[in-house]
């Protein structure tokens, strides 16, 4: 019997398998998935992952692991989403100012290039994904739901889909991170998009994929497993 490989995930509320209820109650369903991977290719992982936070703080908590020697073949990344975020309650109130995201895209880019050197410096191969795609008019509802002004947001953005093309742009730049370091890349995204109604795989709040969206990300890595059979060995 092969020893299993070893795999770290460093991410978000995304690859933490956050959902939301029709109650708008938030659950993680990622361990039933992460088992279900160990038991068809042998890969032992263990979740990093952590509701909000954004690449500053999953560099942070990836230094903490490294500093300590931690041991593993591999390491998914996985930010973007919460860092391509704004302080909604502050646009709301101010539409006609000047609001910086979470994480400035150079900034973004500059922390992952960081976490992948990081990583191969340690002898741990860095996997990459992109983001699953938001829908831009969900969100801006839930926000609404939050206490903020939708009118006021979308007077600051000009047009609701600014939200998703913003996304957009931060899953963009891991694709070039990733061609730029050599390092592998999982499109999740393009699953979700080549899906004729993708908005189904997508929660109620407009970011978080749905119970059929975790299916598709499951699929999406596990054909780049089977397609890659040397990151199985």
């Amino acid at each position: 019997m092969k020893e299993a490989m070893q795999a770290r995930i460093y991410g978000d509320s995304v690859m933490k398998g956050t959902v939301i209820d029709r109650a708008y109650r938030y659950h993680a369903l990622m361990e039933e998935y992460l088992t279900k991977f160990r038991e068809k290719f042998s890969i032992e992982t263990e979740n990093r992952s952590r509701f909000g936070i954004t690449v500053d703080k999953g560099y942070s908590l990836l230094r903490q692991d490294l500093d300590q020697g931690v041991a593993c073949d591999y390491a998914l990344v996985e930010f973007g989403g919460n860092d391509c975020n704004f302080k909604w309650n502050e646009i709301s109130v101010l539409p006609e100012s000047e609001h910086e995201p979470l994480t400035r895209l150079s900034h973004f880019k500059e922390t992952y290039h960081s976490m992948v050197r990081d990583l191969k410096r340690a002898n741990i191969q860095p996997v990459l994904m992109t983001l699953p795609p938001i829908d831009a008019e969900r969100y801006l509802a839930f926000l609404g739901r939050n206490g903020n002004d939708p009118k006021q947001i979308l007077r600051w953005l000009g047009d609701v889909q600014r939200i998703y093309r913003f996304h957009e742009s931060y899953s963009n730049a891991i694709v070039r991170i990733a061609e730029e370091t050599g390092c592998p890349l999982v499109d999740v995204r393009s699953y979700f998009l080549d899906q004729p109604r993708f908005r189904d795989l997508i929660c109620i709040d407009g970011v978080h994929p749905s119970e059929a969206g975790y299916k598709l990300i499951f699929q999406a890595f596990t054909d780049f497993i089977s397609n890659n059979p040397a990151a199985a060995c």
